[in-house]
């Protein structure tokens, strides 16, 4: 690097830590003061609990252990699969061919993820990611993966929001299936090259033409032969892993899935 040069990554880096520390600290010195509340109904916190209250931790498992469809991560009740697929993944020879979740986007996962997206609660990262990464370990496809690659967020939305949920997640998830014995490396290559609107309200159509040329991967990233699995925390019609898949196949993948917390309804 030439000597007039600043390293903005290695700066960024640097500064996030310092944040995370300072809040910490911060947050340390609340707590003496405040007592901790559930992080979705704000109900005060038994000794031994330090994210949710019992009836919402009651709720969650309810949420999580929901039948769903493997292929697109929609509910499927038990006699809803036919070969291991729904009704509608049937034919479907998706790019994204295996997704696992932890839940539906409904209840105390819900508030989770939008308090973890758009509330600043950038440390529920550790909690969700033990769901995310036991999702992995029990599908029987997921779990062979080669790299954990997190769906990027565009420099403009990272800078407003401050963190990338997905990227956070990711490496949540890395470090528990690292203790469960089932090492994944992270990879961060793949990148949002353009700026898009949100899809919250968006039809599959619209999304498509949305996401079109929105990602990119690094010329030497590695992906050659590679089996990816991709993080995200919701999805709803499956475009953004669609497109991201379809970004990784072109780069050399040789098989890409999915892991979330959360699959939107798409009705």
């Amino acid at each position: 690097m030439a000597g007039g040069q600043v390293n903005l990554a290695r700066l960024w880096r640097l500064a996030q830590r310092a944040r995370r520390q300072v809040t910490d600290w911060g947050d340390s010195a609340l707590e003496i003061v405040c007592p901790p509340v559930c992080g979705v109904c704000r109900e005060p916190l038994a000794a031994g609990n330090d994210v949710l209250c019992g009836d919402c931790w009651r709720g969650l498992q309810e949420t999580a252990t929901a039948e769903y469809c493997p292929v697109c991560g929609h509910d499927a009740g038990t006699y809803g699969l036919l070969g291991g697929r729904c009704g509608r993944c049937q034919n479907r020879r998706p790019v994204v061919g295996h997704v696992a979740r932890v839940g539906a986007y409904e209840g105390v996962l819900r508030q989770l993820i939008l308090g973890f997206k758009f509330g600043g609660q950038s440390r529920l990262d550790r909690f969700l990611g033990g769901f995310v990464s036991a999702a992995v370990l029990g599908n029987e496809v997921v779990r062979q993966a080669d790299i954990l690659v997190p769906i990027p967020l565009h420099w403009r939305r990272l800078w407003s929001r401050r963190y990338n949920q997905a990227e956070l997640l990711t490496r949540a998830v890395a470090r528990e299936l690292g203790r469960q014995g089932r090492a994944i490396p992270v990879n961060c290559d793949l990148l949002r090259v353009r700026h898009t609107l949100p899809q919250t309200s968006m039809a599959a159509s619209h999304r498509l033409v949305n996401l079109r040329g929105a990602f990119a991967a690094r010329a030497d990233a590695g992906f050659e032969g590679k089996h990816i699995c991709l993080i995200d925390d919701v999805t709803t019609t499956g475009t953004t892993l669609r497109v991201a898949g379809q970004v990784l196949r072109r780069a050399g993948a040789g098989q890409v899935s999915a892991a979330v917390l959360a699959v939107a309804a798409n009705d």
